[in-house]
């Protein structure tokens, strides 16, 4: 290998470990460098990830998390390669064995290095992932050239039966793989008319903590054509939603990868007439002590402040405010309501209704068992997973204790909370929505959950089959490495969400 391939290589392997720790940075919240962490992992056997262990309620990034994937290309493609044959039939046949399942066989491709950081089965599980955020590969595109980093790399469009994503390809002076890419970026789906309404930048001013947020108001009288609506109050004010994240350092957009989820519902939702904001995490935005993490001090007080916030803006109806959580912040949504008195209803999207404590290990075995039956070791580590979860429900865990991404306090004051029951003292609907991929709160108990605990009919439940837990379409398996992948918030919730939001 040239110096120049060495350089490559290496940037290759920086990125490929930043990014192969999808179950922590990406589907949990914080990795800790903390030498007194709990964790049920231990060293990587036969290349399974370790960090299978972190919660993954929801898919938030760290600040300092390098996604495994690249920037658009700086240069556009040309048909004109300069790269050797041999890299060019190395490519070919790297995308071959994929299709076929043949990960082993496909790492054999590999030059040291690569093949030290991607053993078969990451390079299995980014494979699924692909699959499961865009379908089946129907077919594979002519292998072309593109510029990376000021190098050549070789390029493979892969169609999907729900979009094409393109690999990018480093190889060698002896033809063999160097580097290996996904390169993705955020899009507007195409329900977010951006001529219905405007954005302006907002600060929240909570206890201790500045929260840069955005509101997303109706602007004119929208385009019918793309779904949007009008205002239906007298007033011309329009109803108001504030969205809540999961579990993690969140920005405003709910960013996991190059998918933006809480930009797509909240410009989705205001083209269609229904004002939005929303901001950053405490946790993100902010040096908040581990040991303070509890969920009322990073989730349910600033959304409450934030609904205050929400209902002194000209534009807003004050009786026809929302809050509408996703995952840990789905969670809190009674709670949330609870606080503040004066909600018009709550918008529970893929929320546990258990003691997280029961969704934590089957999290971690549908992470194991998704590329096979668990070994002796993965059992263990799934034991070892319940019986932390045993000390979060004794109480015997410290404040400050690491226990996966999450400190003690964290676990204890969300064990302590029973959203049902909370709920139902709550005088205020809710909008109860999953996904059916949804490993991460799975959606037959959740909805069970919800369904069977609360009081009254006012509610409305929607499931969505084919969505995960970030409300995406695609096929099942769901794993976190799908959130490599770019994809939307369904339309369908979109819609859904608006309509029942409109008619409160």
């Amino acid at each position: 290998m040239t110096p120049s391939d060495s350089d490559l290589g290496r940037r290759t392997v920086l990125r490929a470990v930043a990014g192969l720790a999808l179950a922590g940075p990406v589907a949990g919240c914080n990795d800790s460098a903390d030498d007194r962490t709990d964790t049920a992992s231990g060293p990587a056997t036969t290349g399974r990830p370790t960090a299978t262990v972190t919660p993954t309620v929801t898919a938030p990034p760290t600040k300092t998390q390098t996604p495994p994937l690249s920037p658009t290309p700086t240069a556009s493609r040309t048909p004109t390669p300069t790269v050797t044959p041999t890299g060019r039939e190395t490519a070919s046949a790297f995308i071959t064995r994929l299709r076929a399942g043949e990960f082993e066989a496909a790492t054999d491709l590999f030059a040291d290095r690569l093949a030290s950081r991607m053993p078969p089965s990451r390079l299995e599980r980014y494979w699924l992932g692909l699959t499961a955020q865009h379908g089946p590969v129907e077919s594979v595109g002519s292998v072309e050239t593109d510029t990376r980093e000021g190098r050549e790399v070789l390029v493979v469009p892969v169609d999907c039966a729900e979009a094409t994503q393109d690999l990018q390809l480093a190889t060698g002076d002896e033809g063999l793989l160097t580097g290996l890419w996904f390169p993705g970026e955020y899009s507007s789906p195409a329900y977010v008319d951006g001529s219905a309404f405007s954005e302006r930048r907002v600060t929240l001013e909570p206890e201790g903590c500045s929260l840069p947020a955005t509101l997303a108001v109706l602007d004119g009288d929208g385009d019918a054509d793309a779904g949007t609506a009008t205002p239906t109050a007298s007033d011309d004010s329009v109803p108001g939603v504030v969205l809540v994240h999961g579990s993690g350092p969140h920005d405003r957009d709910e960013t996991i990868g190059p998918n933006k989820p809480f930009r797509d519902l909240a410009q989705g939702l205001a083209s269609r007439g229904v004002a939005v904001l929303r901001y950053e995490k405490r946790t993100h935005a902010c040096d908040v002590p581990r040991d303070t993490w509890a969920i009322d001090d990073i989730i349910v007080d600033d959304a409450v402040h934030a609904l205050g916030v929400l209902r002194d803006q000209d534009e807003v109806d004050p009786d026809r405010t929302v809050v509408a959580g996703h995952s840990i912040g789905a969670t809190c949504v009674p709670r949330i309501a609870e606080r503040d008195g004066d909600v018009a209803g709550g918008a529970v999207l893929a929320g546990n209704a258990r003691p997280f404590t029961e969704v934590y290990p089957e999290q971690v075995r549908h992470i194991f068992e998704v590329q096979g039956g668990l070994s002796t070791r993965e059992e263990r580590q799934v034991e070892q997973v319940e019986q932390l979860m045993a000390a979060v429900e004794d109480g015997s865990v410290a404040d400050g204790r690491q226990i996966g991404p999450l400190p003690g306090i964290w676990w204890k004051t969300l064990h302590e909370y029973d959203q049902v029951a909370t709920a139902n003292r709550v005088d205020a609907p809710l909008f109860v929505a999953h996904g059916g991929r949804d490993f991460q709160i799975p959606v037959g108990p959740a909805l069970a959950g919800w369904r069977e605990g609360l009081d009254d009919d006012t509610h409305r439940f929607e499931r969505y089959p084919d969505c995960s837990h970030l409300f995406q379409p695609g096929t099942s398996p769901s794993l976190t490495t799908e959130y490599v992948f770019p994809d939307n918030v369904t339309h369908d919730l979109v819609a859904d969400l608006s309509d029942w939001v409109s008619g409160l």
